[in-house]
């Protein structure tokens, strides 16, 4: 039997580790700019960029202090991606959901994905507090249609998901390194990844309140969990119990039908026999005499 007690322990354990940091978690599909936009915070390649299914697990890089980014494997690409990045996503101070302008608005697995993240969470209210949307877009892209796909992206998640009045950013990894990498300001005050840095950093305070109060709501959950397992396993074993006992009294109903159809069977087998000696006693009877009738005749 699997030992439920050993992994609850073994995620309190984890709990109790993240509690002592804030985790700014990326969200999204791949090639939606999540592990550029991470790397754009950190001011160095940390998490790899490429065009390819890279990132299968979740890593986690050292911000400032306590304060980690964590990339995510991207959505949709192999159900394996996807536990690996649920699983991230319930250790979240803060849900940072990439989406790039280049495929236009968001789309129906997107949205999915942002409703099923909101489960993770003890309420919608908690989770959209917790929650800001990134719109990457390159420079070739006009201001216009990126505020389109924004004002349409919003709609959508707020028709489908429930969702309003978190932050929105529109970033351009490409146009912050080109300034930071040739001194250009105010490149980099147009690339939006400043104004998203500041965001996150001023919210660290208010992460840091809540991970007492996060890390026991987080243990309740394992907890309530732990027990849905254990009473699925519990009703497992008395099905299992149930399925033995009816076979064992159908062999045992079984058996003493047969008992009794052998009993049953001897019981005529003796009648019968009796009947016959009785016909072979008279028999013997009605020899002797005409024996004797036989031999009185001879003298």
């Amino acid at each position: 039997m699997k030992d439920y007690v050993k992994e609850f322990q073994k995620k309190i354990a984890a709990i109790d580790k993240d509690s002592q940091g804030i985790r700014i978690i990326n969200a999204g599909v791949m090639n939606h700019g999540k592990s550029s936009l991470f790397n754009s915070l950190l001011d160095k390649d940390v998490f790899a960029e490429q065009d390819i299914r890279t990132t299968m697990t979740a890593a986690e890089a050292l911000w400032e202090k306590d304060v980690y980014l964590v990339d995510t494997p991207g959505l949709n690409a192999e159900q394996s991606d996807d536990a690996e990045a649920y699983a991230a996503y319930r250790r979240a101070n803060m849900i940072v959901f990439c989406h790039t302008a280049k495929v236009g608005e968001l789309r129906a697995a997107e949205l999915n994905a942002i409703n099923g993240m909101k489960k993770l969470f003890d309420s919608d209210e908690f989770f959209w507090q917790h929650f800001c949307l990134v719109i990457t877009f390159l420079d070739s892209d006009s201001v216009e249609s990126i505020e389109v796909i924004k004002n349409k992206s919003l709609s959508d998640i707020k028709n489908t998901c429930g969702g309003q009045d978190f932050p929105v950013f529109l970033i351009s990894n490409t146009r912050y390194r080109k300034g930071r990498d040739e001194n250009k300001e105010k490149l980099v005050q147009l690339s939006g990844v400043s104004e998203l840095r500041n965001y996150l950093s001023s919210q660290f305070t208010r992460f840091r309140s809540e991970n007492t109060a996060l890390r026991f709501k987080r243990i309740n959950r394992e907890k309530e969990d732990l027990l849905e397992l254990l009473r699925k396993e519990r009703d497992k074993v008395e099905r299992t119990m149930q399925r033995k006992e009816a076979s064992m009294r159908n062999r045992q109903e079984a058996l003493c039908a047969r008992v009794e159809y052998v009993v049953s069977e001897a019981k005529s087998d003796k009648e019968v026999l009796a009947g016959k000696r009785s016909v072979l006693s008279s028999l013997k009877a009605d020899l002797a005499r005409l024996r004797t009738k036989h031999d009185n005749e001879r003298y």
